[in-house]
């Protein structure tokens, strides 16, 4: 079975219910609406879109955020040439002219993915002038990236706050927030949304890099979101960085994601490209939980294929990759149960880790262990079930939970009888809590079925 999972965005190429299910089929797990390209109005009818057609899948609901773009008409930009802007200009609103949001001399503004270059001289408020290092014709509307800037204020607009509250209420598994910069982004927006759904910050700043074990600790999950990030920093800096927020994940036992122009050439092409092979296979080596299609499956001519194309790296790719025993920092107790569940599936050559709790906790701290064998998460509801898409080996069923532990293992193993996931001589590794259904997992059993 294929350990990592696959989250696909969708969009014109595949928002039906024919073209949710083609995805299911070909290996998604999760699938990603992105509120860049939708309105407030737009959620409702998606995400009553996916239930029906995959309701077992996840949803995650991708929140906009504060993406800067030039607002002023297109301008041929010259070298060495000075121009004077307003924050307005870049999208930055302000609370009165004497805010500068963090704008300071020495500051780089990038334009139009990193291919205009310029450096902040002088700065009065709201308004500011520029040198241009590296001109160009600008676009109006083109994006803005400020990486030596902590733009200061809400993180979140209007439309941002919103969809969160849609998101809020019609009970998605993911929020993932974009620009995070620091751990109080994260902290602020969960106040909004509460503890019942997974919050994911999207990793493309420097500022949110240089803090990422504080982000990780305050978050359900990070996502490695390589386009600004490689706009933001040296490019040839993001596979060092996408490694680095892999790790930070795996320690403090939360979800990572590595996302962006993975097979970006099967939006047109049948085929990957051997470099987006290879980019695949080095997020399975780094040990992300999953792998994220953007255009490869919202506007591409082939979006079940790539599916199909991303599955089968992944799969291949997790037969030559060796992943260690990890032992997440947070919750050292429950973290201690998981790691040696993980350890004798490994020593014994468990055919599957059976993770039976309330929450599904156990089977997400268990994930981070990253033991080599599937983890099959019973818990008793749904929504707990269909968070668990996302995080890396778990199958997730939904039986309820008998308040007797023995009743609680024996149906548990029955059902995976009855779905053939265990046969006969099949030997298995089951965590559980013995001593009371909503606490951690604190007993390891053996089972062997009988021949």
């Amino acid at each position: 079975m294929r350990l990592t999972k696959i989250v696909a965005t969708l969009g014109p190429a595949s928002l039906s219910v024919p073209g949710i299910q083609s995805l299911v089929s070909a290996g998604v797990s999760v699938f990603r609406l992105n509120c860049s390209h939708l309105s407030t109005q737009d959620l409702p009818e998606l995400i009553a879109l996916v239930r029906e057609a995959a309701p077992e899948a996840g949803v995650m609901v991708d929140i906009q955020g504060p993406k800067l773009r030039f607002a002023p008409e297109s301008i041929d930009l010259v070298n060495d040439s000075v121009v004077s802007y307003k924050l307005s200009d870049l999208g930055i609103e302000t609370s009165d002219a004497t805010d500068s949001r963090g704008l300071e001399v020495g500051h780089r503004i990038l334009m139009d993915d990193g291919r205009i270059e310029t450096v902040v001289e002088n700065v009065d408020g709201e308004r500011f002038s520029v040198r241009v290092r590296r001109g160009g014709f600008l676009q109006h509307g083109k994006g803005v990236n400020l990486p030596d800037t902590e733009v200061r204020g809400s993180l979140l607009s209007d439309k941002d706050l919103a969809d969160v509250a849609v998101a809020r209420d019609l009970g998605v598994e993911i929020v993932a927030v974009s620009f995070v910069q620091t751990p109080s982004d994260i902290l602020s927006i969960r106040e909004l949304i509460g503890d019942d759904i997974l919050l994911f910050a999207k990793i493309e700043r420097p500022q949110a890099l240089e803090r990422i074990d504080e982000i990780c600790a305050v978050s359900d999950g990070v996502m490695a979101a390589r386009g600004d990030l490689g706009v933001e920093t040296p490019y040839e800096s993001v596979p060092a960085a996408q490694t680095r927020i892999a790790l930070s994940a795996l320690r403090h036992g939360v979800v990572s994601i590595c996302a962006t122009e993975m097979l970006e050439s099967m939006t047109t092409s049948s085929r990957p490209t051997r470099a987006e092979v290879a980019d695949v296979s080095g997020a399975v080596r780094d040990g992300f939980d999953a792998v994220m299609l953007s255009g490869e499956t919202a506007v591409g001519l082939h979006p079940a294929e790539a599916v199909r194309a991303m599955a089968r790296i992944c799969e291949e790719s997790e037969k030559h990759v060796a992943m260690a025993n990890y032992f997440a920092d947070a919750n050292p107790g429950a973290a201690a149960v998981t790691a040696a569940a993980s350890a004798l599936a490994k020593r014994t050559s468990a055919k599957f880790i059976l993770s039976i709790s309330l929450t599904g906790f156990s089977a997400r701290l268990m994930a981070s262990c990253r033991p080599s064998c599937p983890i099959v998460a019973i818990t008793p509801s749904a929504d707990r079930s269909r968070r668990l898409n996302v995080n890396r080996g778990v199958y997730p069923l939904v039986l309820e939970r008998d308040r007797n532990f023995t009743s609680a293992v024996t149906s548990a193993i029955q059902l995976t009888k009855e779905i053939n996931m265990l046969k006969s001589g099949d030997e298995i590794v089951v965590c559980a809590s013995r001593l009371h259904p909503r606490s951690d997992a604190d007993t390891i059993l053996l089972h062997r079925e009988p021949d």
